[in-house]
């Protein structure tokens, strides 16, 4: 069975649930380009990303992102093409806007890797949108659900009956293998607080930081990895650089090593629907490599109930990161990639 995976956003950068997926099972993935930085980026992001191109399993076919009506039936086309290519069996789909599900030539599975089914301005999710997800969703064979709380709300408004959640897994004997950087930081001796991830407004980074701050001192510091070329991550920088220590982006190969060099890793995240209803991966990434986790209480990790998260109000982090914290002590051996690789892989089998 040839599976070609569709991700919500491309980032190789870092850890995509719907890449590790495509790893994990030997199939084809879609990417392309895209900055949303500026205008000028936004102009060339879609100039880069009108060409056909196959490097190993990972796939690209010319992409239009605007005007979005237009735009699903000229992707659709171009996919099916490459479906055709690659004798392609079943397409996941985690993407939110730029195809027609019911338009595609082979069945669909839907990989609803967030909550995207309530409008969300901070996301770019408006009510429009959220009509073709819905629209989507109805049309695909079946659902993968990142979290149960977010399959009860599938299920719940009527979407799918043929859904399961799956949720995100950890490279275990990358993380068990990586080694504390501290000391080529210059922060050997330190408890250090870290952000991992994609930096954006609705991460809730810069109230974490303003937490962080009121307890400063020479016997910790901050590191977030992680950036990009938005205004967001910009004024972050220009404005905490002298107090916190900004890694910026980093090679894929070197995540797990900046992983293991946080001792108390934090998730920040706003409160709304598209949080409460997500896994953060972080939450799994920094528990494996030995640190403590506070987050702002989202359902979806308090549902888990994870001896290793800490859960704080937005304005009390600096309260919670006083705390002292147990080492971590869990078994992640069934939360890998390959497990829910095989779960994942089951779903299709049955509803291709």
């Amino acid at each position: 069975m040839k599976l070609l995976f569709i991700p919500h956003v491309p980032n190789l950068n870092l850890i995509n649930r719907v890449y590790e997926f495509a790893k994990v099972t030997d199939s084809y993935f879609l990417t392309w380009e895209m900055d949303n930085s500026s205008l000028k980026h936004k102009i060339i992001s879609q100039l880069q990303s009108l060409r056909f191109r196959k490097n190993g399993k990972m796939v690209q076919i010319p992409l239009l992102f605007k005007p979005e009506k237009f735009a699903a039936a000229f992707n659709t086309h171009n996919l099916n093409t490459l479906i055709d290519e690659l004798n392609i069996d079943v397409v996941i789909n985690a993407n939110a806007l730029l195809f027609d599900i019911q338009k595609i030539n082979v069945p669909v599975i839907y990989d609803l890797v967030d909550d995207h089914l309530e409008a969300n301005s901070s996301i770019g999710l408006s009510i429009n949108r959220i009509q073709k997800i819905k629209e989507d969703i109805k049309n695909a064979r079946g659902v993968l659900c990142v979290t149960t709380l977010l399959e009860n709300k599938v299920r719940g408004m009527g979407l799918h009956r043929n859904t399961v959640t799956i949720e995100n897994g950890v490279y275990i004997k990358k993380f068990q293998n990586a080694k504390s950087l501290k000391k080529e930081l210059g922060i050997e001796g330190k408890k250090v607080f870290g952000f991992i991830g994609g930096i954006e407004k609705w991460t809730g980074i810069d109230k974490a930081i303003e937490q962080y701050l009121k307890i400063k001192d020479d016997n910790n510091a901050f590191l977030v990895v992680g950036g990009n070329d938005g205004a967001f991550y910009r004024n972050l920088v220009k404005k905490y650089s002298g107090d916190i220590l900004f890694a910026g982006s980093i090679p894929p190969d070197s995540v797990a090593d900046y992983f293991k060099t946080i001792d108390v890793g934090l998730i920040p995240f706003e409160l709304n629907d598209f949080t409460h209803n997500a896994l953060p991966i972080k939450a799994l990434e920094y528990a494996l490599a030995g640190a403590h986790v506070i987050s702002t209480p989202l359902n979806g990790l308090k549902a888990k109930h994870f001896p290793f998260v800490t859960f704080c109000d937005i304005d009390t982090f600096a309260v919670c990161m006083q705390q002292a914290y147990k080492e971590v002590d869990f078994d992640f051996s069934k939360l890998s990639w390959d497990e829910q690789g095989k779960k994942m892989l089951a779903f299709v089998e049955e509803n291709k």
